[in-house]
C-alpha cells in the first residue's frame, strides 16, 4: 500500500532563510519559520560546520494550567511551541517549554541561546491545537486544516480553520485564531562567522530497506521481504499507545512460515516520543534468522501525519516506520516479495453485511499447508465469537478449524474486533469454508470503532509460500451425494415433516442432524421410526447433542447407527421459533444442514465412518438458565 500524501501545505516546501539575513549586529539568521495559519507543522534543516552559540527567538502559546484545563502533553500544555532535533540521532536538543519561556499577553516568547555542535540539525513550529482559556472557560480544539464539519473539504473549496470557526463558534473565536496563529514562529541566528547551510528534513538514513513514513489514517501497510541469510535490522517506529490500553498506530513482523510474530512494538520497549504523552517511539535493532517475513503496521482513525488531533512527536515526518541493513554483506540478502494476501488465495469470503452466511467450498487433491486469515466480533458477554468464520468437512460436515475466540488477538479499533492468522494442514478432500455474522457490527455498518484491516473482514482462506502450487486446489461443486438415505434439509418454524425410507440390509448409518435445544429438552429435533409400528428406534435427544457454533441452543448431532432391513420414516419436528432463515438468535456455524440427514456410512473413505468427538465446551447450566 502506497502511503497517503501528507496534506501540511507548509512542510514540503518548509520555510528556510538562510545566510544572508542580518538580525543584529554581527549576526545573521539561518533559519525563520512563520505563521501557522494554514499548517500544523513547519520545519526546516541546517547544519553547521563547527560548534555554536545558536541565538534563539521563539513566539508560541499555551501554559495555562488552570483547573479546568490539561491537554495531557509533556510540553508543558503549550499547544503552539518549537523545537530542535539533531537530524541524525533523531533526538530533541532544544525544546519551547513553560518553564524556559515567559508569558506576553496570550502568548509566550524565549529568547536566549543554545550551545550546538558541529553536525545537522532540524527545528519545528507546530500548532495541532487552538486553545482559548479565560477565568470561567476553556476551549480546545484540534486545528485540522483539511476538513471542517461545516464547509467539507477546505482544499476544495478554498476554506480554512479560521472559516470553521467563524461558522462553529463565534467571529470572536475566529479573529483570534486568525491573528495569533500568524505571529507564532521562530527564528535562529549565529555568529556571521558561523559556517552554515540549509537542507530539506527530514535528513534520510543510509540503508534503509523498507520505509513507510508520513502515514495517515486507516493504513494497514503491509511489506513482505526475504532474508537469504540472518540479518540485523534496524528498526526506527513512531507510533500512538495509550498507557492504559492497547497500541493504536504501531508495527510488527511475522515470519510467514508460522504466522508468529517475531518483532512488535509494545509498551515496555517503546519510549516517549515527545509531545502528546501517547506519541511513543521504537528505536532498536533485531536479528533474524534466514526466512520469509511480512512486516506490518496499522494506524486508526485519528492523530497521523496529515492531521494531529494533539502534540505531535519530535519527529513528525518520520510518523510510520523505517527498517535499515547497516551492513553490506546482509543487506544483499534482503529483497522484498509479493504480499502473501495478494496472492495464492483459495477461497475469500469478505464484506459479510450484518445477519450474513457466506460459504463457498474448495477441493484438495493432495495434502496442502494451507493459512486461514479471519477478521470477526467477539461476544465479550458470552466469551464467543459473535462474527467468525469456520471451515468444515464437505462430506462429514466435521469443523476441520474455527474461529476460536482464545485463540484470536485484537484487530484494532473496538476491544471486540478480533483477528485470527494461522496455518493448518488439510487432507487430500472437500470442504466448505463458512462465515456467519450476527445483527450488528459488520462490514461498513459498524456500531463501534472498525479493525485496522475493514478490508479482509470476514475469511480468507490461501496456500502457504512462494512455491505454492496452485493445480493443488481443484473447484469443488455440491451435489447431491449419492450415499443419501433421506433428509429433512432446513425445516422453518411449526413443522411435523416425515420421509420414508426403506432399508434392504442391515446397514450402518451416519446420522447428521441440527436443532434446537434449551434446559436439557430438544425444541426442533429429528427421529427414526418403525413404518409398521411407529416404534421409536433412534431419537436426537439433549443429552447426546452437543454446541454447533452461535447460539448455546444450537445442539448438534453426527453419530453412527446400525438399522436392521426393513421400512422407516425420518421424522423432524420444530416449535414456532428458531428456525433456518428465521432465527432469532446467532444460527449455528452449518446452518444450510439445518434440520436432518441420513447417510450410508460407506460414502466416507475408507468405508465406515469415523468417531466425530463433540468439542469441548463449557459445561451445561442449571436447567432453568436457559428458560
Amino acid at each position: 500500500m502506497t502511503p497517503k500524501k501528507c496534506f501540511w501545505p507548509g512542510w514540503v516546501g518548509c520555510l528556510l532563510l538562510a545566510s544572508a539575513v542580518v538580525s543584529s549586529a554581527g549576526e545573521k539568521q539561518i533559519v525563520s519559520l512563520k505563521d501557522l495559519s494554514e499548517t500544523q507543522v513547519k520545519c526546516a534543516g541546517f547544519e553547521l560546520q563547527h560548534e555554536a552559540i545558536v541565538h534563539v527567538r521563539a513566539v508560541g502559546a499555551g501554559g495555562e494550567n488552570t483547573w479546568s484545563y490539561h491537554n495531557g502533553d509533556r510540553t508543558g500544555d503549550l499547544n503552539a511551541y518549537s523545537w530542535i532535533i539533531d537530524a541524525d540521532t533523531r533526538n530533541v536538543v532544544w525544546e519551547m517549554t513553560v518553564e524556559n519561556s515567559s508569558k506576553s499577553k496570550d502568548e509566550r516568547n524565549f529568547d536566549g541561546t543554545v550551545t550546538l555542535p558541529a553536525g545537522s540539525y532540524e527545528v519545528y513550529l507546530a500548532a495541532a491545537v487552538f486553545s482559548i482559556n479565560t477565568a470561567f472557560t476553556h476551549i480546545s480544539m484540534p486545528v485540522d486544516h483539511r476538513k471542517s464539519p461545516l464547509f467539507g473539504d477546505v482544499r476544495t473549496e478554498k476554506k480554512n480553520f479560521f472559516n470553521w470557526l467563524a461558522g462553529w463558534w463565534s467571529d470572536d473565536f475566529a479573529k483570534s485564531w486568525n491573528k495569533r496563529s500568524r505571529t507564532w514562529g521562530i527564528d535562529l541566528l549565529v555568529d556571521e562567522s558561523v559556517g552554515a547551510s540549509s537542507f530539506n528534513p527530514p535528513k534520510a538514513r543510509d540503508n534503509v530497506v523498507i520505509k513507510a513514513t508520513g502515514l495517515g489514517e486507516n493504513e494497514v501497510l503491509r511489506k513482505s521481504f526475504s532474508l537469504g541469510d540472518a540479518a540485523s535490522l534496524f528498526i526506527y517506529a513512531l507510533g500512538e499507545g495509550d498507557r492504559e490500553s492497547q497500541l493504536s498506530d504501531h508495527g510488527w513482523i511475522v515470519n510467514t512460515s508460522d504466522r508468529k510474530r517475531v518483532w512488535e512494538m509494545q509498551l515496555r520497549n517503546c519510549t516517549y516520543a515527545g509531545g502528546a504523552e501517547k506519541n511513543i517511539r521504537y528505536v532498536n535493532t533485531v536479528t533474524l534468522p534466514k526466512g520469509d517475513y511480512t512486516l506490518y503496521y496499522v494506524t486508526d482513525g485519528s492523530h497521523s501525519s496529515p492531521c494531529w488531533n494533539a502534540n505531535p512527536p519530535y519527529d513528525p515526518l518520520n510518523w510510520g516506520i523505517t527498517v535499515s541493513i547497516d551492513r553490506e554483506r546482509e543487506r544483499k540478502n534482503f529483497r522484498t516479495t509479493p504480499n502473501e494476501e495478494d496472492r495464492n488465495v483459495i477461497v475469500s469470503l469478505i464484506h459479510p453485511r450484518n445477519s450474513d452466511y457466506l460459504s463457498e467450498g474448495f477441493t484438495l487433491k493432495k495434502d496442502a499447508r494451507i493459512r486461514v486469515y479471519a477478521v470477526g466480533e467477539r461476544d465479550n458477554s458470552r466469551r464467543s465469537m459473535a462474527d467468525y468464520g469456520t471451515i468444515l468437512d464437505a462430506k462429514t460436515r466435521e469443523k476441520v478449524w474455527t474461529m476460536d475466540v482464545d485463540r484470536t488477538s485484537h484487530a484494532g479499533g473496538a476491544s471486540k474486533n478480533q483477528y485470527i492468522d494461522e496455518i493448518i494442514t488439510l487432507p487430500r478432500g472437500n470442504y466448505i469454508v463458512t462465515y456467519t455474522t450476527d445483527d450488528s457490527h459488520a462490514y461498513d455498518d459498524w456500531n463501534a470503532d472498525p479493525p485496522y484491516d475493514r478490508e479482509h473482514y470476514g475469511i480468507t482462506v490461501m496456500g502457504v509460500g512462494e512455491k505454492w502450487d496452485p493445480t493443488v486446489v481443484g473447484k469443488y461443486t455440491e451435489e447431491r451425494n449419492k450415499n443419501v438415505i433421506a433428509q429433512i434439509p432446513r425445516p422453518g418454524n411449526n413443522v411435523d415433516v416425515a420421509r420414508p425410507f426403506a432399508i434392504d440390509k442391515t446397514t450402518r448409518i451416519r446420522v447428521y442432524a441440527i436443532g434446537e435445544g434449551m434446559g436439557r429438552e430438544m425444541d426442533d429435533y429429528g427421529w427414526i421410526e418403525d413404518a409398521k409400528t411407529g416404534t421409536v428406534v433412534w431419537e436426537m435427544t439433549y443429552r447426546m447433542t452437543f454446541h454447533a457454533g452461535g447460539d448455546r441452543k444450537n445442539r448438534m448431532v453426527n453419530t453412527t447407527i446400525t438399522l436392521d432391513r426393513g421400512n422407516y420414516r425420518l421424522r423432524f419436528k420444530s416449535d414456532d421459533s428458531h428456525s433456518f432463515g428465521d432465527w432469532n438468535a446467532d444460527p449455528p456455524d452449518d446452518q444450510q444442514y439445518w434440520g436432518i440427514t441420513l447417510y450410508r456410512d460407506d460414502s466416507l473413505p475408507g468405508g465406515g465412518a469415523p468417531p466425530v468427538p463433540p468439542p469441548a465446551e463449557v459445561p451445561d447450566p442449571p436447567d432453568d438458565a436457559d428458560d
